[in-house]
C-alpha cells in the first residue's frame, strides 16, 4: 500500500489532469482541424492508425486498464439489440441515399464491385476498428474521471467522434456520425467490448458504402 500512494503522489493530482486535457485537445480537437486545413502530410488512415497505436501503447502501460478487449459476455442479448436497431435505421439510410442521390443507390457494388469488394475487406481493420479503439475504448478508460454526469461519456465521445468527421468536409457525415457515435457509445458502455461496438461501427459502415452514401465518407479511403 505504501508503494502505490507514494507512487500516486509523484504527480499532482492537477497536474495529471490538466496533461489529460491537453493530450484531449491535441487528439480530439487539434488533429481533425489540422487534416480538416489539410496542414497534415500524412493519408488520413495512416494518421488515424498511428493515433490508435499511441493510445494502445497509453492503455498498454495504464495498470488500471483491464486487458479483455474482445470480451463477448452476453452476446445474445446484446446481438438481439443490434439486430433491431438495424432494422429500425437502415430503412432510413435507405431513404437518405435514395432522398439525396437516387442515381448512386446501390451503384458503387453493381457498378464497380471488385472495390467494393476491396472496401468492405479493408474498412474493418483500417478505420473502424481503429476508430472504435480510440473513441470508444481509450476515450471512456483515460477520460473516465471527467464524466461528472450521467452518460456524459456516451455524450462526449460521440461529440468527439462526429467532430473527426470534419475531415470530409460534409454536414451529412458529421451528423450520422454523431448519431453512430450515440448508438456506439451504448453498446460499449453497456459491453465493455472492442469486440461488439467495432461489429456494430462495420455493419454500419457497410451499409452506407452499399447503399450510396459512400461520397460522405470515402475520402479516407
Amino acid at each position: 500500500m505504501m508503494t502505490g500512494e507514494s507512487d500516486k503522489k509523484e504527480v499532482p493530482t492537477s497536474s495529471v489532469s490538466w496533461l489529460l486535457i491537453l493530450e484531449g485537445i491535441v487528439l480530439f480537437i487539434g488533429l481533425p482541424l489540422v487534416e480538416y486545413l489539410e496542414a497534415n502530410f500524412l493519408p488520413k488512415l495512416v494518421l488515424l492508425v498511428l493515433v490508435a497505436v499511441y493510445c494502445g501503447y497509453m492503455l498498454w502501460h495504464d495498470p488500471t486498464f483491464g486487458r479483455g478487449l474482445f470480451r463477448r459476455s452476453d452476446d445474445d442479448q446484446i446481438s438481439k439489440t443490434i439486430l433491431l436497431r438495424l432494422l429500425i435505421i437502415a430503412p432510413g439510410l435507405l431513404g437518405l441515399a435514395w432522398l439525396l442521390h437516387p442515381e448512386d443507390l446501390f451503384a458503387f457494388p453493381l457498378e464497380r464491385p471488385w472495390i467494393w469488394m476491396l472496401v468492405m475487406v479493408l474498412y474493418p481493420f483500417f478505420s473502424a476498428l481503429p476508430q472504435e479503439f480510440i473513441y470508444r475504448t481509450f476515450f471512456f478508460h483515460r477520460y473516465k474521471d471527467f464524466f461528472y454526469f450521467k452518460n456524459s461519456d456516451i455524450l462526449l465521445s460521440a461529440l468527439a467522434f462526429s467532430f473527426l468527421h470534419i475531415v470530409y468536409g460534409n454536414w451529412l457525415a458529421v451528423a450520422l456520425s454523431f448519431g453512430g457515435g450515440i448508438l456506439f457509445g451504448m453498446t460499449y458502455k453497456r459491453t465493455q467490448s472492442l469486440f461488439w461496438v467495432a461489429m456494430e461501427h462495420v455493419i454500419y459502415g457497410w451499409l452506407i458504402f452499399t447503399l450510396g452514401l459512400g461520397r460522405y465518407f470515402y475520402e479516407g479511403f
